[in-house]
């Protein structure tokens, strides 16, 4: 993942101007293939400052959102502004669990955009993605309908079979005790999550799939683009409040 982090100071002759450009550039860049999180907010203790954080899946998507910027109405108007931006990850590879969890990232948007809380989920079975979907129990009033078991549910009725043996669930916040039961019934091979859910989470945060005898266990993976699946969920409350 690479991430840009720093400041661009804006003239108080072009503020006007900069600040009309700035909703098409916001909304330009937030989709683009491998944009993951992208803002630009005043500084607080600068006036003609703006902080600028962003995150890309990885060297590519970084460098095409580069190259799109400089031929924009955008790059054009803010070439010669003063900038201070501190990037890091431009040499680390892309891991398919960062590529899938993309994907799962993109079904969290979606969520967010009805109003549900932004967690997606997908999963996958030699390479493809065979279910996916989003929080949707306000919309559908089902108290089931969570991403991960939407996205199970798709998945078993494709495969004709409600064991997934293989397959691999991405899912962008640690699943709740109801999800991690319905993985375990599923039979699925692996279960890889962003961000922790220190209330609810039921795999590291709150364990208990050991407290019963089971006799179908998987491996868990943690921390896939974590700091980006967080950031959706703490964006989506500080809204709300």
């Amino acid at each position: 993942m690479v991430t840009l982090e720093g400041k661009i100071r804006v003239p108080q002759a072009q503020r006007e101007a900069t600040n009309a450009a700035l909703v098409e550039h916001v909304a330009l860049t937030r989709a683009e293939d491998g944009c993951l999180f992208f803002e630009v907010v005043p500084d607080p203790v600068d006036p003609e400052g703006f902080r600028v954080r962003e995150a890309f899946l990885g060297p590519d998507a970084f460098a095409a959102h580069q190259s799109r910027v400089a031929n924009s109405a955008w790059g054009r108007l803010t070439k010669d502004f003063q900038r201070q931006y501190e990037v890091s990850g431009l040499d680390d590879p892309v891991s398919d669990d960062e590529t899938w969890m993309a994907k799962a990232l993109a079904l969290a948007d979606a969520a967010s955009a009805v109003g549900e809380v932004p967690v997606g989920a997908l999963v996958v079975l030699d390479g493809e993605i065979i279910g996916q979907g989003f929080n949707q129990p306000i919309t559908r009033c089902d108290p089931t309908a969570h991403a991960e078991i939407v996205a199970l549910r798709q998945a078993a009725q494709a495969q004709s079979n409600y064991r997934l043996p293989r397959a691999v669930l991405y899912v962008t916040i640690e699943p709740c005790l109801m999800c991690v039961g319905a993985m375990v019934h599923a039979r699925v091979a692996r279960v890889v999550f962003g961000a922790r859910e220190p209330k609810a989470g039921a795999l590291l945060s709150h364990p208990k799939v050991d407290d019963h005898s089971i006799n179908h266990r998987f491996e868990i993976v943690e921390g896939v683009l974590g700091d980006v699946c967080g950031q959706r969920m703490s964006q989506f409350f500080s809204k709300r409040r």
